[in-house]
């Protein structure tokens, strides 16, 4: 039996860890689409004052095809 997957790829950001950053771009997709796997494709940060760090994660998300 074949299976037809899309990508989306998203932006996921945080100021608490890349972990963090990884599961809020998962749940924001996992709300209209299942999520089959994803992949990173960059991580970078992003100082917003002297105390903050915020994290971004892009990911590229396979998810099954409707």
């Amino acid at each position: 039996m074949a299976s037809v997957f899309e990508y989306k790829e998203v932006v996921g950001i945080s100021t608490e860890s890349i972990e963090a950053a990884i599961s809020e771009g998962l749940a924001d997709v996992s709300v209209n689409y299942q999520v089959a796997w994803f992949e990173v494709v960059s991580i970078r940060g992003r100082m917003v004052d002297a105390q903050t760090t915020e994290y971004q994660v892009t990911l590229k998300i396979g998810c099954r095809a409707k």
